[in-house]
């Protein structure tokens, strides 16, 4: 399928982070730093998503598969998700 990649970034620490990658269990980074990447393989017909929280600070969750924007989201509290289907 291909490579993707999970970024949190913003002024805020420290930060909640929670990701799933490829429909696995749910991760959880608390006290993580700015910013946050992940990259992973992307499988047929599973979902992946981030989300992060640092109380009122604003943040951005950005989901790219190689130079295309997938999920973008501008929020104290954003989420994204990716689904791919070929």
């Amino acid at each position: 399928m291909g490579s993707a990649v999970m970024r949190v970034t913003g002024s805020a620490a420290p930060v909640t982070i929670r990701y799933r990658i490829n429909g696995g269990p749910e991760q959880v980074e608390t006290a993580a730093t700015l910013p946050w990447e992940r990259t992973f393989e992307a499988r047929d017909q599973v979902s992946s998503s981030v989300s992060a929280d640092a109380g009122a600070e604003i943040l951005t969750c950005t989901i790219m598969m190689g130079s295309l924007l997938i999920s973008f989201k501008v929020d104290p509290t954003p989420s994204c998700t990716f689904y791919y289907a070929e």
